[in-house]
């Protein structure tokens, strides 16, 4: 079916097997990201995907490709796009071949580029992150007039943007995330959140301990954190622990966790809530290796996927090499 005509009015049509299960008439890479969704709501489908698209480049392709289409037919396809299907062993079938289709996205991806790399950077630029811009200007901070723990420091993040930040003890790391979540307030310079003042609601996950702070099953604890007006409280909830891995815990007490089910949990209470901002203060300090490498492996995906806006204060070598993230030293009061 995927080889035929698309239909009048559309411009991207999706089947499974023969069944036609999503179709759109939007413009640009709005169609392949409504069809992600559509799969994300409605999927996994167990049938064997085919899509039919009306132009297709480089940047399209590697929207398709992560919608796990088996095969395309492309109105129009560029020679860059038709090598990236034929890399990754898409089977293909175009009626036009062109050099290059004229869009900006064309310039913003390499062919050689990273599926992932490049799916942020499209996502960015169709203004699809969950995430906040974050900037701090001249900010300086101390405690009862002592030596400035923070001294005119500025960091700017867009929207979605994910950062590891190192620096040696004691140097102000914890303070800067204090600060940010308005636990501490400065003695001068601005946060602005998405161009504001008004701080939003964000997530905070500190330092792991034993200690039992939420005397609360798993499902109680995620439900904390939910919106006033969180219409479906346990579908909510559920979503959060599976994105996590661990809804299979959900009745469990909380204290009677691994420290590595406490730290996925945590990361689900944030999902919850919606929070546009994360901030994390040595998420995996005590966690084993495996419960480390867990732990990196979905906060990888959530910066390529739901993409808020995270900043990581971090000492653990294995998991800076497990997230490809930027690292910014802190150091003087300052962000090098």
């Amino acid at each position: 079916m995927y080889l035929d005509p698309l239909h009048a009015g559309s411009s991207l049509e999706l089947y499974c097997d023969d069944r036609l299960i999503f179709s759109s008439s939007g413009k640009w890479l709005h169609p392949l990201f409504e069809a992600e969704d559509f799969i994300r709501k409605n999927g996994p489908f167990s049938g064997r995907l085919t899509l039919h698209d009306s132009i297709s480049g480089l940047a399209a392709s590697v929207l398709t490709i992560r919608l796990g289409a088996a095969a395309v037919n492309i109105d129009m396809i560029s020679t860059l796009a038709l090598k990236r299907y034929e890399k990754f062993g898409v089977e293909v079938h175009y009626k036009t071949l062109v050099d290059r289709i004229k869009c900006i996205t064309e310039t913003m991806i390499t062919p050689d580029m990273d599926q992932d790399e490049a799916y942020r950077l499209l996502r960015k630029k169709a203004d699809l992150t969950s995430g906040l811009s974050l900037r701090i200007d001249n900010l300086s901070f101390s405690y009862s007039g002592e030596k400035k723990i923070t001294d005119s420091l500025n960091l700017y993040l867009e929207k979605g943007d994910a950062v590891i930040l190192e620096g040696d003890n004691g140097c102000g790391k914890t303070t800067l995330l204090r600060l940010i979540a308005g636990l501490e307030k400065p003695d001068s310079g601005t946060i602005e959140y998405d161009g504001s003042l008004q701080r939003p609601s964000m997530g905070y996950i500190r330092q792991f301990t034993r200690a039992q702070d939420f005397p609360f099953s798993v499902r109680e604890v995620v439900a904390l954190t939910l919106p006033k007006d969180t219409e479906d409280r346990q579908g909510e909830i559920e979503l959060a622990l599976r994105r996590c891995g661990v809804y299979h815990l959900v009745d469990r007490a909380f204290f009677s966790l691994s420290g590595g089910e406490m730290a996925k949990v945590n990361l689900a209470r944030c999902l919850a809530s919606k929070a546009r901002l994360l901030l994390f203060d040595e998420p995996v300090a005590s966690l084993d290796k495996a419960s480390r490498i867990a732990f990196a492996s979905i906060m990888a995906s959530l910066s390529v996927t739901e993409m808020p806006t995270m900043i990581i204060v971090n000492h653990d070598r294995l998991l800076t090499q497990a997230l490809p993230w930027p690292v910014r030293r802190m150091e003087g009061g300052r962000i090098a």
